[in-house]
């Protein structure tokens, strides 16, 4: 197309026209944009002066504007909105709030004390704009541990008094052991008065030495639950595991409530005469019998529905091999194979590497819990 060399493309009112063809050497025919009908129009390459006959003597009531104007308007018209990426103005906060933030930090994450000190981590902190200038942020470790411990006790006190306030609530319970050391764990649930809402608190998380038995473990939670106020009236139940222990010790130690067949009546000598008894030494003998045999008082006693339903599944699917030789054959030669290629890949580096290249995947060894 040889319209580049034309008069007409670089004509203030061009865009009113559209180049059709080249007429011959001298001349270009175009069409008007503004005609109703289409109608070609023939104009010099040097010259415009047909057009402008044809829009004075067409389309004199129209008001037409330059192409110049047009650019001008469509430059200055903002396209798409600006992004203001001016830094909005930081409020600097309370070195109290910055080691509040830090302590949170690390309790939440489980790092250890050691991370205030890391000169990598005050970098990091110091980055952060503080009041009056303060330099000194994050204090030692000895006196990080300190506000901690000052922090967890009013944490402590806050939940003993949110504990007291409600009517019920319940609990649970569960031991387990990571690098060789074993724990337990206590929670605690309820639902808020006001917003209905459901609501839960960790109550213990301590070292549980020696074995699990069913008295040690009664012991404990008696002392936990002593701690914090958690009467039999108010835990409506505590939930646990189907475990052995757990089920004895509530078993052993759950209050029973009797009730005698026949009233007490109150004693009468032959005259008529009340005869007295003495309360104090009454109320003293049992207090000192249950201390004689350590006797401990549990609330009522709820197994997991998940681990149940866990135990039926295994249980049920135990039955059936057994009930089923055909079935038991498959199912023992592939797990032996299965484990056969677990016990392998634990083993060696290279049957890992292997096994993660050809399956782009890790194995996961299943276990009975």
């Amino acid at each position: 197309m040889a319209e580049d060399d034309c008069t007409f493309v670089r004509w203030t009112y061009a865009h009113y026209f559209e180049f059709v063809r080249d007429k011959d050497k001298k001349n270009v025919i175009v069409k008007c944009n503004l005609c109703v009908k289409s109608k070609d129009l023939s104009t010099s390459r040097n010259s415009t002066s047909n057009l402008k006959k044809h829009l004075e003597r067409c389309h004199a009531t129209t008001t037409l504007a330059e192409k110049r104007k047009i650019a001008e308007d469509e430059r200055d018209k903002p396209k798409q909105q600006k992004l203001n990426f001016s830094r909005p103005a930081i409020i600097p906060l309370e070195p109290r709030e910055v080691r509040r933030l830090v302590a949170e930090y690390v309790v939440e994450d489980m790092l250890p004390l050691s991370t205030v000190e890391s000169p990598a981590f005050k970098k990091l902190v110091s980055k952060i704009p503080v009041t009056n200038n303060d330099k000194h942020v994050l204090p030692c470790r000895t006196t990080f541990a300190k506000e901690l411990d000052r922090t967890y006790t009013v944490m402590e006190k806050e939940l003993k008094k949110t504990i007291d306030e409600q009517q019920y609530v319940s609990t649970t319970a569960d031991i387990w052991t990571a690098n060789n050391r074993s724990f337990l764990g206590v929670t605690v649930h309820w639902i808020d008065s006001e917003t209905l809402q459901r609501k839960k608190a960790a109550i213990a998380c301590r070292r549980f030495r020696g074995r699990h038995t069913y008295d040690a473990i009664a012991s404990e939670l008696e002392d936990i639950f002593s701690q914090y106020g958690l009467t039999t009236e108010k835990v409506t139940a505590c939930v646990t595991d189907n475990g052995s222990n757990f089920v004895k010790a509530f078993k052993e130690y759950q209050q029973v409530e009797t009730e005698d067949d026949e009233e007490e009546d109150v004693e009468e000598d032959d005259d008529g005469k009340v005869a007295f008894t003495d309360l104090h030494s009454i109320l003293t003998e049992g207090d000192n019998e249950n201390a004689q045999q350590g006797l401990c008082v549990l609330p009522a006693h709820h197994k997991c529905a998940a681990h149940t339903l866990n135990l039926i599944a295994n249980n049920e699917v135990h039955k059936w091999l057994v009930s089923n030789p055909e079935s038991r054959t498959v199912y023992r030669s592939s797990t032996a194979k299965c484990s056969a290629l677990w016990t392998k890949a634990s083993r060696s580096t290279v049957a890992s590497e292997c096994l993660e290249e050809i399956s782009e995947r890790k194995l996961i060894v299943p276990s009975v819990t």
